[in-house]
């Protein structure tokens, strides 16, 4: 609640500025993003089996390798965009893994290809929990639909660190073929180091493309007959994110941490008959140990 009350007029000074993004992003960012995305599904789909393989075979090697190991668990407070949903509270573990050739952050991981005081380039294989269960809505249209279901992605980041705060940029494709979409990011961050406490403020876009949102948001022919909701197909969206993460040191070895992320949802998305709300607050506490 700390963080939530703390973070508000950032969330309103960020709203104000990255308002519908997708008007104000520049036409070469966007070619630029599609052309990675285009280029990466078509490896993807020619090697998806083999990735996967080496991607299970990196993570049992590394992972024994000496680092910065820590694992916990907290509680996710998340506002589904979805109508029909409650907000619901849910258990997650929260694992943290550093070390030179391999990492764990949140539901990512990586294969650090090459790295140095400033640059890291990885492989990443990551975890994306967006889903839909018509058995868990509350409402009766949405009931009638296909259920969506959470995937994992493969791709690829780049962070650049300088003093003033660091740079990421990530690209990625569904390797579980869900909706056979590409995902992009690009964002900042800065860790603010204390005593005892840690806050690391974010701000940053996801591209998503027309695979990846109408899957997750589209109505289908067969959908819309069924429920009553009119049919929608969704295309490519940038969708603007600010979050705030905290991490206090209470002993030696154990750390509280909370991270709070509010998202502004693009035209493509709310505007679709599955959704309700104009924007999106995810909240997580927890408590880990670190070895």
């Amino acid at each position: 609640a700390v963080i939530y009350s703390s973070c508000v007029p950032i969330y309103i000074i960020i709203y104000i500025i990255l308002y519908k993004p997708q008007r104000c992003i520049g036409k070469f960012v966007t070619i630029i993003i599609r052309s990675a995305c285009l280029a990466f599904k078509w490896i993807t789909l020619m090697t998806i089996k083999y990735n996967l393989l080496i991607a299970a075979t990196l993570f049992a090697a590394t992972s024994a390798m000496a680092g910065d190991f820590s694992i916990g668990a907290g509680a996710v407070f998340n506002e589904s965009p979805y109508k029909g949903y409650n907000e619901n509270t849910t258990a997650v573990p929260l694992i943290s893994y550093e070390s030179d050739r391999f990492y764990v952050r949140q539901t990512t991981g990586g294969w650090i290809l090459w790295k140095d005081a400033k640059n890291e380039l990885s492989l990443t294989a990551s975890w994306m929990p967006l889903h839909f269960d018509p058995d868990d809505n509350d409402d009766h249209q949405m009931k009638q639909l296909d259920e969506r279901k959470a995937s994992a992605f493969l791709g690829g980041a780049y962070y650049h660190h300088e003093s003033w705060g660091s740079l990421k940029v990530a690209v990625s494709g569904d390797a579980t073929d869900e909706s056979g979409g590409m995902i992009g990011e690009v964002s900042y961050f800065r860790p603010i180091r204390m005593e005892r406490l840690t806050l690391t403020p974010s701000v940053g876009v996801f591209y998503t493309d027309e695979s990846y949102n109408d899957y997750y948001y589209g109505v289908s022919g067969n959908e819309s007959r069924r429920s009553g909701l009119k049919q929608y197909t969704a295309g490519d969206s940038w969708t603007p994110y600010v979050g705030l993460a905290a991490k206090y040191q209470l002993t030696q070895k154990l750390y509280l941490n909370a991270s709070a992320v509010y998202t502004v949802l693009p035209d493509d998305v709310k505007n679709s008959p599955m959704i309700d709300r104009d924007d999106s607050f995810v909240l997580m506490t927890g408590l880990t140990w670190r070895f």
